[in-house]
């Protein structure tokens, strides 16, 4: 009978300060939702018509030469002063978090919006620093703007006032105009056959590309 008491008092007390019942009512709401996905999955997976490019060796980049392994894409440039390499960094963090078992699996590339700049032999030397698996690809733009623009990737070119003392090379050090690029930090996921899978607009949630990565890849084909 003691317990009732307190417990009536106790209800009483509450309703007394009724107004901090909303204010429970949607931490409650909070608490219990589920976490919101960092990825637009695509259901089903839509292939890639547009996927023409050459990889910093000369070979070419196809959706039958990227089938079998899942494909983490990221548009950017080398002369990208901070936005490209910080997110190749954390992509470099990923795949070093990955399950071994899952790592062979996964490749990350980086495919540069500057065809201009970006040969080859300048792509090889940038996207080693991030690690040796990665690649990098690109194309002439104009083999290039159908891909980005089937993928709606953004990008823009922004001219530049030459600064002699500026340490970002935007220029090719013989008088030709410098330039920027502005472009999306969206992160494109390929299926084990170059399809379209998924979209992070959050390059910088590394938990959740690592948590879904490390599921889609090691999910076998028959079950996804």
């Amino acid at each position: 009978m003691r317990v009732f008491k307190v417990m009536r008092m106790g209800q009483r007390k509450i309703c007394a300060r009724g107004v901090y019942r909303p204010l429970l009512a949607a931490l409650l709401l909070a608490l219990c939702a589920p976490l919101a996905l960092a990825a637009t999955v695509l259901k089903p997976p839509r292939p890639v018509e547009h996927m023409k490019l050459l990889d910093q060796h000369g070979a070419p980049v196809t959706a039958e030469s990227l089938a079998g392994r899942w494909t983490v894409l990221f548009f950017g440039f080398t002369h990208c002063p901070d936005v490209c390499p910080t997110t190749l960094a954390r992509l470099a963090g990923v795949q070093r978090r990955l399950p071994e078992a899952i790592r062979p699996k996964v490749r990350f590339m980086l495919v540069s919006v500057d065809p201009m700049r970006d040969t080859p032999e300048r792509l090889a030397e940038y996207v080693g620093q991030f690690g040796q698996d990665f690649v990098g690809a690109t194309a002439p733009l104009g083999e290039l703007a159908p891909l980005l623009k089937e993928l709606g990737v953004s990008y823009a070119y922004t001219a530049q006032e030459h600064d002699e003392h500026a340490g970002h090379a935007g220029h090719d050090g013989h008088g030709a105009p410098a330039y920027t690029v502005t472009h999306s930090e969206t992160l494109y996921v390929l299926d084990a056959r170059a399809r379209l899978h998924a979209v992070f607009t959050d390059p910088k949630d590394d938990y959740a590309l690592l948590r879904d990565l490390s599921t889609w890849a090691g999910t076998p084909e028959r079950k996804r």
